[in-house]
């Protein structure tokens, strides 16, 4: 859960944030202000993931308030509210995660703990990475590849990156030029397509030369082969661990922890390359049993914030999950947690019916009866 502070001259518009934050469950509330002073002074006490500021506010307004945050804790992450759009430009001069117009809506919240969490997310997995090497490649919810200079690589086409992304998807195989051809190019005549094949696999590896980048692409077979080792990528390095873990305990728990946290999403930020979509829908499986592999762990183990933590990270990417939704419902019931699971009961319940029309299923509205 991200701590967040919340900071809004006007009471009852403060009062509304605090209420529409405190009903999101990866949200909670630890301090609202009316005073942007106030604020400050009581910031490294507070110790927030997140602040909300309003723009206009007199003697102190949001965005030097954001500057002086910012100051003390870089890694902090801000989310203005305004009346007045042409506030953006300044705005985003603070490096602000996301910009709300009032009055802010449940909808504008839901968005903006999204970006929250995933930002979250990748710092605690960038810290991880501090302790081991971060491959060069990242797949899961974005798609970058550093050289070895470390410096981000630019494609030199469309398609030269989304056949080095095919061949991350589908390692050490020979890789056919008539099948690449219908892969990159199925409305091309057949002549033109494997001209384009020839070009592309060129570009790809100049690309890898000029990056600094050991990987080799040879013929084989009136095809290419490459291999490629699964430290390459976080996916080759998800895949391969998810490959020989059949369950999380004390032996390999703490590499799951890391292995979990370096999901951060769709399976290439989520670019449209049509093959990918089953690919994308199996890491999304794995993702989701380790999840629950983690969790039971946890409970074994006796350590029920860190399975709610869990369950609320992989809820933050799939957030229509019944199983694990269920699953957190039932622990905020046994630890009698009557607010947090008020608060994640009506977040699911407006999910379920705004994206698939339907209600929760009878045991979790008999358990809600029950608790509330």
């Amino acid at each position: 859960m991200l701590r967040v502070i919340i900071v809004e001259d006007e009471k009852p518009i403060l009062d509304l944030m605090e209420r529409l934050v405190g009903q999101h469950p990866m949200l909670e509330a630890v301090g609202t202000f009316t005073s942007a002073a106030e604020a400050l002074t009581r910031f490294g006490e507070l110790r927030p993931d997140a602040a909300f500021l309003d723009v206009e506010m007199p003697r102190m307004g949001g965005i030097e308030l954001a500057e002086k945050l910012k100051a003390i804790d870089e890694e902090l992450q801000i989310v203005f509210t305004t009346a007045y759009p042409q506030y953006a430009v300044d705005a985003f001069r603070v490096s602000a995660v996301d910009y709300l117009l009032k009055p802010v809506t449940p909808d504008a919240i839901e968005r903006v703990a999204a970006r929250l969490s995933k930002n979250h997310a990748l710092r605690s997995a960038k810290s991880d990475a501090a302790a081991a090497e971060e491959p060069p490649v990242r797949c899961l919810g974005t798609f970058e590849t550093r050289g070895a200079s470390g410096a981000l690589m630019g494609w030199p086409t469309r398609k030269t990156e989304e056949l080095f992304a095919h061949l991350l998807a589908y390692p050490n195989r020979i890789m056919g030029k008539w099948q690449l051809a219908d892969l990159l190019w199925p409305d091309l005549e057949e002549e033109r397509a494997i001209h384009n094949v020839h070009n592309t696999v060129y570009r790809l590896k100049k690309a890898f030369k000029e990056a600094g980048i050991a990987v080799e692409v040879t013929n084989a077979n009136d095809g290419y082969h490459v291999q490629l080792p699964a430290s390459l990528s976080d996916l080759g390095i998800f895949r391969e661990f998810m490959g020989r873990t059949a369950a999380v305990d004390q032996w390999n728990a703490d590499e799951a922890e890391r292995h979990f946290r370096l999901y951060l999403g769709t399976l290439f930020g989520g670019k449209d390359y049509v093959w990918s979509t089953g690919l994308a829908t199996e890491l999304s499986e794995q993702y989701g049993s380790l999840a629950r592999m983690l969790a039971s762990h946890y409970r074994e183990t006796g350590n029920r914030a860190a399975m709610k933590e869990t369950m609320r990270m992989y809820l933050s990417y799939e957030p229509l999950d019944e199983d694990m939704n269920a699953r957190l419902l039932r622990l905020y019931a046994e630890n009698e947690e009557e607010e947090s699971f008020r608060r994640h009961y009506a977040h699911y319940t407006r999910l379920l019916d705004e994206e698939l029309g339907i209600a929760p299923s009878a045991e979790l509205r008999m358990l809600s009866e029950r608790i509330l």
